[in-house]
């Protein structure tokens, strides 16, 4: 009987040992997963705690203003209202999306790029849906505060330019960083903000901008800030002072045609840009809250408003590179008295190579040919000196590479040779193309700040400069030319204006201390079908017409400014060019001299 009960305490002594054992295993097992969390692990957790109860926002700096040569602002911040979504803070926010369309009645356009928006924003963010709303849109919607508790309304600043369409090619525009400039920027997680684009906005973007500050804040299960961590100001952003006259800009806008047209006026003595105006115009102010309808507008005008044709364009230079023929045949030898008669028939058998004056010009020297912009004279000294020397005399003038002005998108235009055909198009150079080279066609470019670049080169008797438009110190180089060849130079391009037959006489200035010295070019756009075709005229269509070409520089005693004008199909340079230069050059010297 004994040894029943000892062996039945014996059984469940040992239920109970196996049964504590386990027990114990388990809270040793709990111990080291204790161990292990708090303490080994205790920096890797609490970095994933401070992440769901600590929001980093970043503090975006207030953006440079930008000047033009009078102080007067031209880019400026304006205070604007921001309506911004946390997702966070409940879960009823479509209902309250709803209720503000509702109350906006805002386009299908606009909703869809809302919920778009929204989709590719992360829930912990708050998410900007609607920016640049006024006053009464904000009263709206503070009626129905109650109902939207998702919704708040945050201050913040646009970008506004006063003197809007004049500017717009120089200024540039505004627009809302995209992935590819987030990673140049190394911010990925900054979606609602804008950076330039375009212009001097987009060149200077880094000045302008500024450096970002951030701060921590502490919030609670439900979203709410309950107190501030960290706190670092952000750095606003550089002012950027103009050489641009603004209001000579916004005057001289009207002269030039609204189909394509560019100006530029560059101070002679240190290259600063004056007035660099193209036109069409756009309206830079409504990027900030560019609509679809006025986006497709602009993309589907033939005539390419958003293109800075002073600087992105390519065309052919027509008759003004003739200055460039003129120097590399002085440079060669050949005297101001050298003559040629020119009948105005072809020069080589074909009619693409005749005088654009069809009686022709009969016996010309040199100041003659600049006067009457003679093609027979030039073809004459093309066919002396050769097409090596007219190349290497436009590169010495910086034709066929960039000018280095301080705005992106700048073509380099084109000086073609003889080793690039026979690469290129696999055909050997001809005397044809040395012609069409005297008299800048054929398959010569040059972009209007290069023309005048040119131009100042000339007046200031050889300096190459850099072309400038934000204020910097003068930089140049010395072109290694003999100053008696740019006096004919001059004289020449004074007759061209001033004497009768010249081919600007109708847009001199009168004023004798105001006097206009330049060259007038038409440059083809194709080749005309017989010699009787006239690419000028009006009447044929506006694509086929002839461009206009005027440069020059003035006061001729003592040159402080020179011009270049490019009439995008303008017909005749003399015609279409020359008036609009003289009209922007009085305005100038009646300011400044």
């Amino acid at each position: 009987m004994l040894d029943k009960k000892i062996l039945q305490i014996q059984s469940i002594s040992k239920r109970a040992f196996l049964i504590g054992a386990g027990k114990l295993s388990l809270l040793s097992l709990l111990g080291v997963r204790i161990f292990y969390l708090q303490l080994l692990k205790n920096n890797e957790y609490k970095t994933l705690s401070d992440k769901n109860r600590i929001n980093f926002l970043l503090m975006q700096p207030f953006r440079g203003q930008i000047y033009d040569l009078a102080g007067a602002v031209i880019a400026t911040n304006q205070a604007c209202f921001r309506l911004f979504l946390d997702r966070k803070i409940g879960e009823n926010y479509q209902e309250e999306l709803q209720l503000i369309n509702k109350i906006l009645e805002l386009s299908k356009e606009k909703i869809k790029y809302i919920n778009k928006k929204i989709k590719i924003t992360s829930k912990r963010q708050p998410v900007m849906i609607l920016d640049q709303l006024d006053w009464q849109q904000i009263s709206l919607i503070e009626e129905q505060k109650i109902n939207l508790n998702s919704i708040f309304i945050e201050m913040g600043y646009s970008r506004f330019y006063p003197i809007a369409a004049p500017l717009c090619h120089i200024i540039g525009y505004m627009g809302q960083i995209n992935e590819q400039e987030k990673q140049e920027l190394n911010i990925s997680n900054l979606n609602d903000f804008n950076i330039g684009k375009a212009g001097i906005e987009k060149y200077y973007e880094e000045k302008l901008r500024g450096v970002f500050g951030y701060k921590q804040v502490e919030v609670n299960a439900f979203g709410k800030q309950i107190r501030e961590i960290t706190n670092i100001a952000a750095e606003n952003g550089n002012d950027l002072h103009l050489n641009i006259d603004a209001k000579l800009q916004e005057k001289i806008q009207p002269y030039l045609n609204k189909q394509g047209c560019s100006a530029i006026v560059m101070d002679s003595t240190n290259g600063n840009i004056l007035i660099m105006s193209t036109s069409p115009t756009f309206e830079p102010n409504n990027f900030t809250k560019l609509s679809q309808n006025y986006w497709e507008s602009l993309i589907n005008n033939p005539y390419k408003p958003l293109i800075n044709k002073a600087v992105q364009n390519n065309y052919p230079p027509g008759s003004v590179f003739k200055i460039i023929t003129i120097l590399a045949a002085l440079e060669n030898g050949i005297t101001v008295d050298k003559t040629v008669h020119c009948t105005g028939e072809s020069v080589l058998g074909s009619n693409s190579f005749r005088c654009w004056h069809k009686p022709g010009h009969g016996i010309v020297d040199m100041f003659s040919a600049i006067k009457y912009s003679c093609n027979t004279y030039m073809y004459e000294l093309g066919r002396i000196i050769g097409c090596e020397k007219i190349i290497q005399m436009a590169e010495r003038f910086g034709f066929g590479a960039k000018t280095g002005i301080d705005i992106l998108g700048e073509a380099s235009g084109f000086v073609p040779s003889k080793e690039w055909k026979q690469n290129k198009l696999k055909s050997k150079w001809t005397i044809g193309d040395t012609l069409n080279l005297s008299i800048g066609q054929g398959f010569l470019l040059a972009t209007p700040i290069q023309l005048a670049r040119f131009a100042t080169a000339i007046a200031s008797n050889g300096r190459l400069y850099l072309p400038r438009i934000a204020k910097s110190t003068p930089s140049y180089s010395q072109i290694n030319i003999d100053q008696k060849y740019l006096d004919i130079l001059k004289e020449g391009m004074f007759k061209a204006v001033n004497t009768m037959g010249g081919t600007a006489y109708y847009s001199r200035i009168l004023a004798e201390k105001h006097q206009l010295a330049g060259k007038t070019g038409t440059a083809q756009v194709q080749s005309k079908v017989n010699e009787n075709d006239d690419l000028s005229r009006e009447s044929i269509a506006w694509e086929k017409r002839n461009h206009a070409v005027f440069l020059g520089f003035a006061p001729y005693k003592k040159p402080l400014y020179s011009i270049a004008v490019f009439v995008d199909h303008g017909g005749g340079g003399g015609r279409a060019a020359a008036p609009i230069a003289s009209k922007i050059m009085a305005e100038i010297l009646n300011k400044y001299v």
